[in-house]
């Protein structure tokens, strides 16, 4: 084996030495840096052509080239120089010895990698390193020589967020190194985890022990000031970042305790030996580099430098090797638990995760977490609001810091932690827990109900009694007080009374186009109808009473068709005004969901309201007219004067629509329309009773007073 051409290993994975086989390297320490080596049988990062020398040479030569220092950037920069000087003095640009130095395998850690990479860059040494995922590493300007065979540094943050969105956890503290590479990991992190929705509670910076020990006093009063500030804001979830060396100090008084109850997350690369035995790191998660054998590696070690420039190859075994410049290396990490079982130290895999596949798996059943977890532990700033909830946010707090609200009515929420409620659509409406959408129910004044029922039957009932009373009307048509009354008239408001009492049939059942269209016309007209032969017979009245003698001006229009053309001419002008609102904006059916909570109110919308305030004003203009027509003429001789009786029945009329307005508008869906109909049986029924059944009873109990003798007129005097 030719030793003229090798290989210098600055930081190298150690053999173990009690499982060295003939024929393998073993490398003895020399300079306090166990911490940062691992064993294993050959751990090489890169393709290159090499002469494997024995093992004993390679100790007895190079070993004593790994100095001591107190600063590992410093030490990893001294040992670089002396193996490129060759002599014990390190001396820029000269080699003493002759040695062929071909490349530089390591550093472990970011920070040394980045002082060697310096150095072997400006003589264009390849560094390939195993270990170091400081992204300012893929520079090819400034670092042209430097190949890594991990994958960087941000790879390991997509992990961190996917192991918190798995259990749930968006409350968490960052506890960080006092080193350049932590400070920027703990930046791409948080940038990562607010893009997440996962909130930081705390970044802490915990400087190196060398540092404590310069200001001690100082240091144990600032180490207790952090230890309280993060017990007090209370996060289970805690992510170290940076190696072990610059957070020495977790390991103190102030810190072993409390984070021993909490969840510790590690990345890769995390140098647990250090803090090992103080059980700091006791069920916590460490993201690690995918380990694994990889067979046939060694017949595949070609030493030429251009083919270290993304190289990818498979072994005989059919393990990929990566070797690269830039950020295209796929990322493959295990989850590993740490635990103490039988106060001895154990540690598992949980979990995976690969890049190649988008892989992410964890086994929740195989975590060993603190007893005082009875289950998966919850870091939450506030607990999750529950469906039919919504998130509202605290000023001032961060996004994961909030209260929870219940959904308005109307609106639902079906997943836990919403921002926002959803309005249920028209049809539907939100249940009582609010993360439902229900139908609603269409409600309106059905024949089926027992509203529906009771109008039907009252209905029935006048329409009834008014018929008999048309029938007697009609049966003693002859006699004076029939005569004497304007026997059409009698007629002609009997027939409309009895349409008004048929009329709220149209207002019961579901309303269609048809129904919405007759229902407030077929009501205008007929009432107007019944008003007008009111009035009719009202200025009758009067005219009689006025015209005593027989040849004045004013007798003749006392002729029977002077009453049917005051009725005609009242009830053309509703019929125009119907007319006109049918043809501008008719009624219509419509779905009203604003009335009633939960409900669909199927009601008849009067389109124009304009036009439908002014047609049922109409009636009411006409009732007051009636009204006072007949309070004028109420002293005049009574024995068969209706001005008394149609005074009180305009009253009762105009009380009753009076009192229907704010009644109408208090009440809501079906029982407006019953409210309506209420009204407009209590005016019809008014009229009848005020004006007809006085008459009935005369003419059926007391018949002796239906004679024509008994007309008596009171006459002007002569003189």
């Amino acid at each position: 084996m030719r030793h003229g051409t090798y290989i210098l290993l600055l930081i190298l994975t150690i053999i173990d030495g009690s499982h060295a086989t003939e024929g393998s390297c073993t490398l003895e320490l020399n300079g306090g840096l166990e911490h940062i080596t691992q064993s294993a049988d050959l751990m090489l990062g890169g393709i290159m052509q090499i002469s494997i020398i024995p093992s004993r040479l390679f100790a007895n030569k190079f070993i004593n080239n790994v100095f001591k220092c107190d600063d590992i950037e410093n030490n990893a920069l001294h040992s670089a120089l002396s193996i490129l000087s060759g002599g014990e003095e390190t001396v820029p640009n000269y080699s003493c010895d002759q040695k062929n130095v071909v490349a530089f395998i390591g550093h472990l850690m970011s920070s040394p990698s980045l002082s060697i990479a310096e150095i072997t860059g400006l003589y264009g040494y390849p560094q390939i390193s195993y270990g170091a995922m400081d992204p300012v590493l893929s520079n090819n300007i400034r670092f042209p020589s430097f190949y890594h065979t991990v994958p960087y540094e941000r790879a390991q943050y997509k992990v961190i967020v996917l192991i918190l969105k798995h259990f749930g956890w968006t409350w968490v503290g960052i506890l960080s190194a006092d080193e350049e590479s932590s400070e920027w990991s703990s930046m791409e992190l948080y940038r990562a985890m607010t893009q997440n929705g996962i909130c930081v509670a705390f970044h802490e910076v915990i400087y190196d022990l060398s540092y404590y020990f310069k200001i001690l006093v100082e240091s144990q009063d600032k180490m207790k000031k952090i230890s309280s500030k993060i017990k007090k804001i209370g996060c289970d979830v805690i992510i170290i970042l940076g190696n072990s060396l610059g957070l020495s100090m977790i390991n103190g008084v102030h810190f072993e305790d409390f984070l021993r109850r909490k969840v510790l997350i590690l990345p890769s690369l995390f140098i647990m030996r250090n803090l090992q035995g103080s059980h700091v790191l006791s069920h916590s998660l460490q993201i690690s580099l995918h380990r694994r054998e990889i067979p046939g590696l060694k017949d595949y070690l070609l030493a030429v430098n251009r083919y270290l420039k993304n190289a990818h190859f498979i072994t005989p075994g059919g393990e990929s090797v990566y070797v690269g410049e830039k950020e295209n290396i796929p990322a493959k990490y295990d989850l590993l638990n740490t635990f103490i079982s039988n106060e001895t130290e154990q540690i598992k895999q949980v979990g995976y995760f690969s890049d190649d596949d988008q892989q992410f798996v964890i086994n929740d059943s195989e975590i060993h977490w603190d007893p005082r977890f009875i289950q998966n532990p919850e870091s939450v700033c506030t607990k999750s609001c529950l469906p039919g909830y919504r998130k509202v946010l605290i000023e001032g707090r961060p996004r994961c810091c909030y209260y929870c609200t219940p959904c308005p009515v109307g609106e639902i929420s079906n997943q836990s932690d919403m921002e926002r409620c959803w309005k249920c659509p028209e049809d539907q409406w939100s249940n009582d827990r609010r993360d439902t959408c229900i139908p609603r129910s269409v409600e309106f004044l059905s024949y089926g109900d027992s509203l529906g029922i009771s109008l039907l039957l009252i209905a029935g009932m006048f329409c009834i009694f008014t018929a008999l009373i048309l029938g007697i009307f009609i049966n003693y048509k002859d006699t004076a007080i029939v005569k004497a009354n304007n026997q059409n008239l009698s007629f002609i408001l009997l027939l409309s009374l009895i349409l008004s009492f048929l009329c709220p049939l149209l207002f019961i059942g579901r309303p269609t186009q048809i129904s919405c269209l007759l229902r407030q016309v077929a009501f205008g007209n007929i009432f107007t109808v019944a008003v007008s032969s009111v009035l009719g017979k009202t200025i009758t009245v009067v005219l009689a009473f006025r015209a005593t003698k027989p040849h004045r001006l004013l007798r003749r229009w006392l002729g029977r068709h002077f009453s049917i053309f005051v009725l005609m001419i009242c009830s053309s002008i509703e019929v125009i005004i119907c007319v006109f609102w049918l043809s501008l904006s008719p009624p219509f059916p419509e779905y009203n969901t604003e009335v009633e909570v939960g409900k669909i109110i199927l009601q008849c919308n009067e389109g124009s309201a304009i036009a439908f305030y002014l047609a049922i004003g109409y009636v009411g203009f006409l009732a007051g007219l009636s009204f006072i027509v007949a309070f004028l003429a109420r002293k005049l001789p009574d024995t068969f004067n209706e001005a008394q009786y149609i005074t009180f029945s305009m009253l009762l009329f105009c009380s009753v629509w009076i009192s229907f307005i704010p009644a109408y508008l208090s009440t809501k869906g079906k029982y407006m329309v019953a409210v309506e109909v209420f009204a407009i049986w209590s005016s019809s029924a008014g009229l009848l009773g005020c004006i007809f059944i006085p008459k009935c009873y005369i003419i059926l109990l007391r018949p002796e007073l239906n004679v024509k003798g008994n007309l008596i007129f009171q006459c002007e005097p002569k003189k």
